[in-house]
């Protein structure tokens, strides 16, 4: 999703769900249900900004069709490096791992 800036492969890898939720660091970083949702990954897609993600620590724990996922790292933005952090829901639908729930933060010291 961010060096392709496909908004529909990243829509793609969200839960067909109704409460499908994503939380970023900025208050703008919001988005609940699909339709917000889509339109935050096209606005992501959509934007000048190069991003990246460097992940130093990922972990997963899974109980059936639920999984936590956790990470920290850096993330990359135009050139200005931080420190972030994720933790995550994700659903199994058929063979697949779908993100239910998303909290990411760029962490003070």
């Amino acid at each position: 999703m961010c060096e392709e800036r496909d908004a529909a492969a990243a829509f793609a890898l969200w839960a067909e769900d109704d409460d499908i939720t994503l939380f970023g660091s900025e208050q703008s970083d919001t988005a609940r249900g699909p339709a917000e949702m889509r339109a935050h990954m096209e606005a992501i897609a959509g934007a000048s900004a190069t991003i990246r993600f460097a992940w130093n620590d990922k972990r997963v724990h899974v109980e059936g069709d639920v999984a936590w996922v956790t990470a920290s790292g850096t993330l990359t933005v135009d050139g200005r490096a931080a420190p972030y952090q994720v933790a995550g829901v994700l659903v199994r639908r058929g063979r697949d791992w779908r993100w239910h729930t998303f909290s990411g933060s760029e962490p003070r010291a």
